[in-house]
């Protein structure tokens, strides 16, 4: 039987206790839980079955196996260096990084150091999505490619504008998801590297803001991007691929569905009756429960700190054309490195 790991979690939020759910489906410990707040990373320990510490302490506990890193953006580097450095399998949330310079340092330690990081784009591991990537090298060369996601602004975002030194808006905090969908997406299809793009910010910096990417590849296929913020609606994401002969379509929100040419497609165990689970219908557990398969057979992470780098390098270019009208932006982004999105598209 093989060994379950033991996980720490750094930061002690929303998005670590969803983690921490994910961790109890998969019966994996726990270990520790570290925030810079005492009194949250107590309340999650307390939660998890597990002990609250400091940052400073997890680093020399050698508590665990794999890290996951769920703090703000900003700190995710950081904090993702010092962990490898101490010798943890690190998963860092997404956002990677606030700026690009950042992303490059993480991505240079995790290939000093030789030990993947998982960069936790969840969505990819929801078993609508994953049905859909299995699904589309086989249906020939994509016609189309388009990924939406829109929601209420978040909580923990300041109500009236955007903080430069935080990353950006929707396009940022919204639009990794999306970005990070279309890039695996195109890559299993075979549509190549993404070579160019033009975007548009409407209503930046507002509880309204709209982001639009029309993503350039290799192909000739050109992907259309939507992340926006919307009070009071439903949640709306969706992926779809066709070509000239098929088309899918996963839908995420408000209910995980998979479609092949209109008809629903039987994916993972039926949904709950009280609807759908960010751990399992969302790809909380399926992705860690990869992660782990991975390091122990030594196959490769489809998703690194490499990945989320590309990611970041789509949306920094993204904020830099919609802050100039439009314009086409060649990829890989060649503009400055240590600016946030935000930045870039205020420069």
């Amino acid at each position: 039987m093989q060994r379950r790991p033991e996980v720490v979690l750094w930061g002690a939020g929303m998005v670590a206790g969803v983690h921490a759910a994910a961790c109890q489906a998969l019966d994996w410990r726990v270990a520790a839980v570290a925030s810079r707040t005492g009194t949250r990373a107590a309340e999650l320990a307390e939660r998890a079955g597990s002990k609250a510490m400091t940052f400073d302490e997890l680093l020399v506990s050698q508590l665990g196996d794999i890290a996951i890193v769920a703090t703000p953006p900003a700190a995710h580097v950081d904090a993702s260096i010092a962990l490898l450095e101490a010798g943890y399998h690190v998963v860092v949330e997404a956002p990677l990084a606030c700026t690009l310079a950042d992303a490059d340092r993480l991505v240079e330690t995790e290939e000093r150091v030789g030990r993947p990081v998982l960069y936790s784009e969840h969505l990819a591991s929801a078993p609508t999505v994953d049905g859909l990537l299995v699904r589309v090298g086989g249906i020939g060369a994509l016609t189309h490619l388009s990924a939406r996601a829109t929601q209420p602004p978040p909580s923990w975002r300041p109500a009236d504008g955007v903080d430069a030194h935080w990353g950006g808006g929707a396009l940022f905090d919204l639009g990794v998801h999306p970005v990070g969908l279309t890039l695996r997406t195109a890559a299993e299809s075979g549509a190549g590297r993404p070579v160019s793009l033009s975007a548009a910010i409407v209503d930046s910096g507002t509880r309204h803001e709209h982001g639009t990417i029309k993503l350039h590849f290799e192909s000739g296929l050109v992907a259309a991007i939507t992340a926006r913020w919307q009070p009071g609606t439903t949640p709306d994401w969706d992926l779809q691929a066709s070509s000239a002969s098929a088309v899918l379509r996963a839908e995420l929100y408000p209910s995980p569905t998979l479609e092949h040419n209109g008809n629903p497609v039987p994916i993972g165990a039926p949904i709950r009756v009280g609807g759908p689970s960010l751990v399992d219908d969302y790809g909380y557990a399926p992705q860690l429960k990869r992660f782990w398969t991975n390091i122990r057979t030594g196959r490769p992470v489809p998703a690194t700190s490499r990945f989320g780098r590309q990611v970041l390098d789509v949306i920094c270019a993204a904020h830099w054309s919609a802050g100039r009208g439009a314009i086409d932006v060649p990829l890989p982004f060649a503009g400055p490195r240590d600016r946030t999105p935000a930045e870039l598209f205020d420069a």
